[in-house]
């Protein structure tokens, strides 16, 4: 925790998408399924991607999951997905 934040700021604290990304050890593209998936809470503001550091201290007691290799969304209608 930085000098002089408190323990509700940390909670508060944005993080660009790119340092989360290093910080996690995956890529931007994987945070933003992330967040559109609602794993993780993410704001856009002028084309740049933050990510709440509560959201990521969470992800990181849960660990970042491969995206699934095969398939595709629960909403899905195409018969060649593999998964109906």
């Amino acid at each position: 925790m930085g000098a002089g934040m408190s323990m509700g700021e940390k909670k508060n604290e944005l993080v660009l998408l790119e340092d989360a990304a290093e910080e996690l050890a995956t890529t931007g593209l994987r945070l933003l399924m992330l967040i559109r998936e609602g794993t993780l809470v993410g704001i856009e503001n002028d084309g740049e991607w933050r990510i709440s550091r509560e959201s990521l201290e969470r992800l990181k007691c849960t660990g970042v999951a491969p995206p699934e290799l095969k398939g595709c969304g629960a909403a899905c209608t195409a018969s060649n997905c593999g998964r109906h």
